[in-house]
């Protein structure tokens, strides 16, 4: 008689929807990793600006991997309808869902605000054990903003609730635990599809090819030290280029790249990629370079370590965990300095990684069979109770 495949469904405040295509891909990306395990449904709701007529819009979208289903929702200006509305929506979707696919054995919370409240105000959803994934940077003392009292009430009530808390880094996980947030705490890691993102043939050229990969998001990316140090290394060498992929917007550093005459000379722009386009340069680049001010593990990392590039990082968040001097370097954020004399010591040595190690080091700790075994033992263990 075969065993009968447990059923997951996650819910998220963050996930891919026509709305924003790369909101939450992580959540996806985590998705399909439990996949190999379990059967997996996602339920999700967002507001969309271009309903006018209908209240809501249900799609439903069955893959081989996931099914999704996704409700859309008018918006509005008043916050008490926004909420009403949301929780209506999950309701709904939630009943749909049983009636369509059955009943979960266990949710996944992904991002505990706001998708946690579902556990706090309805009581459709408070019969089912729940875990909670964690990637919000916010809780992290390097955050602009600390979350409100109301706000942190709430969280703390949703954690005190859930079966199992698995925050993406063990920075993170102390982090939340700093803030008065107890549970049982267990640190999963982001995850890379090893089969996409994989080694290729390094042909060396004369130029050393830099990648950089994020939403531009200044406070964060802190996109304009990256150009005012690009600004200096190109006055020294000429031997490298940058080549931007983001989903942000572009503009004011397209304008600031061409007022230091780097844009399409030593600094070169791509707008937005499919993951597999992501891969692809990659794969024709030598190192990736973040430099943030705050982070957890940003999955563009272990992406690189996949296709055998060493990184170059600020030292924030859990970056520190899985960045050790064999898998590139690290310096303190808003350091331009060092980021200069650390970018000129990875173009002069660049080669001497050993990238079939990088590579094997994703695929023992991030790779999709690794991560969705890590989420359903964890299930197991609390459905098994």
């Amino acid at each position: 008689m075969t065993k009968k495949r447990m059923k997951v469904l996650f819910v998220s405040s963050w996930y891919s929807s026509r709305v924003n295509e790369t909101l939450g891909n992580f959540v996806q990306k985590h998705a399909e990793a439990v996949s190999r395990y379990a059967d997996v449904s996602v339920l999700y709701v967002c507001f969309d600006g271009a309903l006018t007529k209908k209240k809501s819009e249900i799609v439903i979208n069955e893959t081989d991997k996931v099914k999704t289903l996704h409700i859309y929702c008018k918006k509005s200006s008043n916050p008490l309808i926004r909420f009403n509305r949301y929780l209506k929506a999950y309701k709904k979707g939630l009943k749909l869902f049983i009636e369509k696919f059955s009943e979960p054995d266990l949710i996944h919370v992904n991002v505990v605000f706001p998708v946690g409240l579902l556990f706090y105000f309805l009581k459709s959803f408070k019969k089912y054990p729940f875990v909670i994934t964690e990637h919000w940077a916010g809780y992290l003392q390097e955050y602009p903003t600390k979350p409100g009292f109301l706000k942190k009430y709430l969280i703390r009530k949703i954690c005190k609730c859930s079966s199992a808390i698995l925050p993406v880094t063990r920075d993170l996980s102390e982090a939340m635990q700093n803030l008065g947030f107890t549970g049982n705490y267990k640190v999963v890691p982001n995850v890379v599809e090893t089969t996409v993102f994989t080694l290729s043939p390094k042909v060396k050229s004369e130029v050393v090819n830099i990648l950089h990969v994020s939403s531009l998001d200044d406070d964060q990316k802190n996109m304009t030290g990256i150009l005012n140090v690009m600004n200096k290394l190109s006055r020294i060498r000429k031997d490298f280029s940058l080549h931007i992929i983001s989903d942000g917007n572009q503009q004011p550093f397209i304008e600031k790249a061409m007022q230091l005459s780097l844009n399409d000379k030593f600094v070169f722009f791509h707008g937005a990629k499919k993951t597999m386009e992501v891969a692809e340069m990659m794969k024709r680049s030598d190192f990736l370079l973040l430099f943030s001010n705050y982070e957890n593990l940003p999955c563009v990392i272990v992406e690189a370590y996949s296709c055998g590039l060493p990184v170059v990082s600020t030292d924030v968040g859990g970056i520190s965990e899985h960045l050790t001097e064999k898998h590139g370097l690290l310096i303190k954020p808003g350091d331009e300095e060092a980021l200069l004399h650390t970018l000129e010591n990875m173009l002069d040595h660049v080669h001497e990684y050993d990238r079939e190690f990088l590579h094997e080091y994703a695929e023992k700790n991030f790779s999709y069979e690794n991560v969705g075994k890590k989420y359903f033992d964890v299930y197991s263990e609390i459905i098994n109770k």
